[in-house]
């Protein structure tokens, strides 16, 4: 299990990484009809959300403004990290997640994070939930990019 969760976090980050460099740029803002958010805005909150569950604290403050559950683009003003910011925050946080945490997944957190309800208790655990919330927003990034490339044609 110990391995699989890291091997997973790799695949998922590795995924991210082809997706954000096979999209152009032109893509990353534009929001189609039926969306909420866009390309940019899910990669800022899949690093923002990965940076509070493993108290990284590696972010700017201004990130959770702008990328947390229930933000959106509409809303932001004054400047918004550029894509080569967000892909250069992606790759150290993902150095630093490996590095710090690959062998301590059996590992009890100080606190526990509820999630509605769901308590994640070890960093195995924030693992697995970070994963499975990263995949998701991979395929949300995936539907968008589909959708502008058919709003094209």
């Amino acid at each position: 299990m110990r391995h699989d969760l890291v091997m997973q976090f790799e695949m998922t980050r590795e995924r991210l990484q082809q997706f954000i460099n096979s999209t152009s740029e032109t893509f990353f803002d534009q929001m189609p009809k039926g969306f909420n958010n866009t390309i940019r805005w899910n990669v800022g909150h899949i690093l923002t959300v990965a940076d509070a569950l493993f108290g990284l604290k590696m972010l700017p403050a201004d990130y959770r403004q702008l990328f947390w559950n229930g933000t959106k683009p509409a809303d932001w003003t004054g400047e918004v990290p550029s894509p080569e910011t967000l892909v250069s925050e992606l790759q150290k946080q993902t150095a630093q997640i490996k590095e710090t945490f690959t062998d301590r997944l059996e590992e009890k957190l100080a606190k526990p994070i509820d999630l509605n309800g769901y308590q994640i208790e070890t960093i195995g655990s924030v693992f697995s939930f970070n994963n499975m919330h990263e995949a998701v927003h991979l395929g949300h990034m995936n539907a968008l990019k589909r959708a502008i490339e058919g709003q094209r044609e």
